[in-house]
């Protein structure tokens, strides 16, 4: 895989910082690709935005709640590729069913869980994408109301559509919904998705449908400039063991 096919999808823009049910929206209720109305929005309130906001920089990425109080996504949302490190932690955010100007609950970062061999350098290889992950410790769980976590689980063999929710940049304000993604090949931890992504996916959750509820598979961290357009997942399952202990006292 050559550098020049990919792109993280991560965005730094202008931002505006200011009943969970369980129960998926279906794909023959919503058309693809499709912008989530408040309503619609409900079930997906633990998709929430990853902002970071400091001196002269503002960061908007995607992300999900796996525990009330942890949100699972990419690494390069949270660390400067110009200096390697990590963001200050009073800089990043986790703002939970945010729709257009309005949100159900917010956390700032107390901790963070990186993969300890990601690089802040443009992905080369296979490895290099499934590294591209990480946790966020919020200094307060947020509440079943704000925002309801997601399971994690292990990919389904390849050929079943996944789920993609996000907010993308030219939809910063609402969530997009992008069911019946193909999912086509595993390679270690990276995932390769028939799906197109837009900056600001970035930390996005990938989901599986079992028995009607949204399990988590893996997390958007790239998408490359061809045709057809592919996105780059890495797997949560093999990821958590990894970081889970690097948090204090995690396990």
């Amino acid at each position: 895989m050559r550098r020049s096919s990919l792109r993280i999808a991560c965005l730094f823009s202008a931002l505006s910082l200011p009943l969970a049910s369980h129960a998926p929206i279906h794909a023959a209720e919503i058309a693809p690709d499709t912008m989530l109305n408040a309503e619609q929005s409900v079930p997906w309130r633990g998709v929430g935005r990853v902002n970071v906001a400091g001196l002269n920089r503002r960061g908007l990425c995607s992300g999900a709640l796996i525990e009330p109080d942890l949100v699972l996504t990419a690494a390069h949302c949270i660390v400067s590729s110009k200096t390697g490190r990590p963001y200050r932690l009073k800089d990043i955010h986790f703002v939970a069913g945010w729709h257009k100007g309005k949100k159900t609950g917010h956390g700032r970062a107390t901790a963070l869980a990186i993969h300890p061999d990601y690089l802040p350098v443009p992905p080369k290889t296979a490895e290099d994408i499934g590294r591209d992950i990480a946790l966020i410790r919020l200094d307060a769980p947020l509440t079943e109301k704000a925002a309801n976590p997601f399971p994690v689980v292990q990919p389904p063999l390849p050929g079943e559509p996944l789920t993609l929710v996000n907010y993308r940049r030219d939809r910063q304000h609402a969530l997009t919904y992008q069911p019946d993604c193909p999912y086509g090949t595993i390679t270690g931890a990276m995932l390769i998705i028939d799906c197109p992504v837009i900056q600001g996916a970035s930390g996005s959750p990938v989901f599986r449908e079992i028995d009607g509820i949204p399990h988590i598979v893996a997390v958007i961290v790239a998408m490359n400039g061809g045709r057809p357009p592919k996105a780059f997942a890495v797997r949560a399952d093999n990821a958590l063991p990894i970081l889970k202990p690097l948090l204090p006292g995690g396990s």
